[in-house]
């Protein structure tokens, strides 16, 4: 679809929104084409006050977020999402999106802006949530690895060559006999995360099969079946941090 057909049906999605709406006394849920982590599909809802319309997603980033497992926002997670709202010009109670005093003609970029806004502060959230608990992730390794390898060389944020000749740096990277090395990164499950470990083991991997890429998980349920698969198909194992690890001497083997 071209844009001005795009902007030609958000229109008429408004027209018919707002007439929706004012047949109904509990307003209009709109699905929007923003997308969820996960899949979902963001609505807002839209409902008349008086001459004008209010706009919200009536708690579903919120909630999105508890799906996903997040149940320990921060203040620094709802100051981030009062910042969001205040650039697209919107309100945030630290449950909600929402924009008041939208006429009908408003109605196509109000639904855009409170959806975009909800699914940008889920983004963030997770994002740094995954940075924090990547950082534990690599502690609890380092800790785990010097257990059993108390003699082994560990560097923090090693580097490795791939296949295409770029430099990639992995949370940790174990000294192998025979000059070999393993490779360990933490990945958490967002697309941010799984992407980018899996480019750079899959660098790895044709440059050095036989190298072993670890790749670890906080845990196996917090994950999809389907980004546990696609991470499979690149690292020698996924590995539960909330599981015993008793294969590593594996590591040792040529």
């Amino acid at each position: 679809m071209g844009a001005k057909a795009a902007v030609t049906q958000l229109r008429l999605v408004a027209f018919d929104v707002a007439h929706a709406v004012g047949a109904s006394q509990d307003g209009a849920r709109v699905e929007t084409t923003t997308l969820l982590p996960g899949g979902g599909v963001f609505a807002v809802s839209v409902r008349r006050t008086g001459d004008t319309f209010r706009v919200s997603d009536d708690g579903m980033a919120t909630n999105a977020l508890l799906t996903l497992m997040t149940h320990d926002l921060a203040p620094a997670d709802y100051r981030r999402g009062r910042e969001i709202a205040d650039g697209a010009g919107l309100s945030f109670d630290d449950e909600a999106f929402f924009v008041g005093n939208v006429s009908s003609n408003q109605l196509q970029a109000a639904v855009a802006y409170v959806a975009d806004a909800g699914r940008a502060w889920v983004d963030a959230v997770l994002e740094r949530r995954s940075r924090r608990l990547e950082r534990d992730l690599v502690h609890g390794v380092a800790d785990r690895l010097k257990a059993r390898f108390p003699m082994a060389h560990i560097e923090v944020e090693g580097e490795l060559m791939g296949a295409s000749t770029k430099t990639h740096r992995f949370d940790l990277v174990m000294s192998l006999p025979g000059g070999r090395f393993a490779a360990f990164q933490t990945v958490s499950p967002v697309s941010t995360s799984i992407a980018a470990t899996h480019l750079k083991f899959y660098d790895l991997l044709m440059a050095h099969p036989k190298w072993p890429r670890e790749a670890v998980v906080e845990r196996y349920s917090a994950w999809r079946a389907d980004d546990l698969a696609v991470m499979s198909q690149v690292a020698s194992h996924v590995r539960d941090m909330d599981q015993p690890w008793r294969d590593l001497d594996t590591l040792l083997a040529n």
